[in-house]
């Protein structure tokens, strides 16, 4: 939950900085780009829960952030702060509990690997 918090301090921080017109357009996500969205956040949030746990190394946690990144370049349009905004809201609806989000994070990641990694 921590690193939720985190996220949305820096995307509000972030936001703060911007002139009024510089803000993103609301855009909603469908289809595929949702479910590439979804599974970015899986990729990062759950690689930085297992690293807190000590199941994961710093590099692999990095590695989820960076396979995140890699499926948010190549999957989802848009700005970057429509792609920001909507993976705040995919890392907003993971299960709240770690342990929900570790077997969520088992039965997808393999399918998400496949379909946005592969």
């Amino acid at each position: 939950m921590a690193l939720r918090s985190f996220l949305g301090a820096l995307l509000c921080a972030a936001q703060l900085g911007l002139a009024p017109g510089a803000m993103a357009e609301t855009r909603v996500y469908q289809g595929d780009e949702a479910k590439a969205l979804q599974c970015a956040a899986y990729f990062s949030y759950s690689a930085w829960v297992l690293a807190g746990r000590g199941l994961f190394t710093p590099r692999n946690a990095d590695e989820g952030a960076i396979a995140a990144t890699n499926i948010l370049g190549r999957h989802v349009s848009g700005t970057y702060e429509q792609k920001r905004a909507a993976f705040q809201v995919a890392l907003n609806r993971l299960p709240p509990e770690d342990n929900d989000l570790i077997a969520d994070s088992i039965r997808y990641l393999g399918w998400c690997r496949e379909k946005f990694l592969s």
